[in-house]
């Protein structure tokens, strides 16, 4: 076997895509950490960071608005 490319998926693309699909912000910057080590390493996973870092950022804004209607909710108590 003389070819670089790993066959072994990246661990961490797993997890923030575990993490996005949970819509968790964190799935965001983990995704693109894991983006960068898959570079470095040749794993595969690409995909999976994509998809993370894409709903790790859907996720922020829902968050927020999330947030900002308990708060508006809970002033009204």
């Amino acid at each position: 076997m003389s070819n670089d490319v790993s066959t072994k998926t990246n661990p961490t693309a797993v997890l923030a895509l575990v993490l996005g699909i949970l819509m968790s912000p964190v799935a965001l910057p983990l995704g693109w950490f894991a983006r960068e080590q898959i570079r470095r390493s040749r794993e595969k996973g690409m995909r999976l960071c994509v998809a993370a870092m894409t709903l790790g950022a859907i996720s922020i804004p829902v968050w927020i608005t999330g947030g900002v209607l308990f708060y508006l909710w809970w002033s009204t108590l």
